[in-house]
């Protein structure tokens, strides 16, 4: 059924006898027996379309018909002649057929008519839809650009605040704790492992760009260990002790 080829005739839409056959399961020869045993209650332009000569060849042509090229006489049936076949054949096949021949094949959907104000309201509606779903898309890549990992522009930013933050801590750039490479790299490390220890990340590159500005204010309230004070001190004071 929902394979049935779509049959019009001046825009109207009809089956032909083997169409009919077919979708009510049975043959041809059984309408046309069904049609000839009731012809009076079959009125030609309202049950049936008869299609003859010159007429028959140029709707064989448009439609590609398929059927027998011999015949000289075509018979198309309206919804009413498939009532009337269905009546005629009484079987709970063919009224089910029917029915969804009415609901799906006879009934062409119309399209909707619609006032200048209508149309104008549904274009409206549709710009609203379309910037929200536009603003929603913004939103989700904002966020998913904030969750990314730290970009070179912000691990920039953050050696600088480490920087800016071991150097005092160390004495100054000219002080021995600074100018002992071990020292200094155990600075460097331990302000590291609390970035870790923080944001719970195996590397502070791994810190979201959202939290750029939180891991530098972590980086400003460090303070250094005990053990790494003394070790500090002990290395500056020897410059005193020369």
């Amino acid at each position: 059924m929902n394979d049935l080829k779509i049959t019009e005739y001046k825009n109207i839409r009809v089956l032909t006898t083997q169409q009919i056959a077919e979708a009510y399961g049975t043959d041809s020869k059984v309408i046309s027996n069904n049609f000839n045993r009731n012809r009076e209650r079959y009125v030609e332009g309202k049950h049936f379309i008869c299609l003859e000569g010159d007429e028959l060849k140029v709707f064989k042509t448009n439609h590609h018909f398929d059927e027998s090229s011999k015949i000289n006489k075509l018979y198309l049936w309206t919804q009413k002649g498939a009532f009337l076949h269905a009546k005629s054949l009484n079987t709970d096949k063919a009224w089910e057929v029917y029915d969804h021949l009415v609901d799906s094949y006879f009934e062409k959907k119309q399209p909707l008519k619609l006032s200048t104000e209508e149309k104008i309201q549904i274009l409206a509606q549709g710009n609203v839809e379309l910037q929200e779903k536009v603003e929603a898309i913004d939103k989700d890549l904002q966020e998913f650009k904030r969750d990314l990992p730290l970009l070179g522009v912000e691990c920039q930013k953050i050696t600088y605040a480490k920087n800016q933050k071991v150097v005092p801590l160390l004495g100054g750039k000219d002080a021995p704790a600074y100018k002992n490479r071990s020292i200094r790299q155990k600075v460097y490390t331990d302000i590291d492992n609390q970035l870790r220890r923080e944001f719970g990340v195996n590397t502070y590159k791994a810190i979201k760009r959202s939290q750029t500005d939180l891991a530098i204010s972590i980086i400003k309230e460090y303070d250094l260990p005990m053990v790494l004070k003394n070790e500090i001190d002990a290395e500056n004071a020897q410059e005193c002790l020369w």
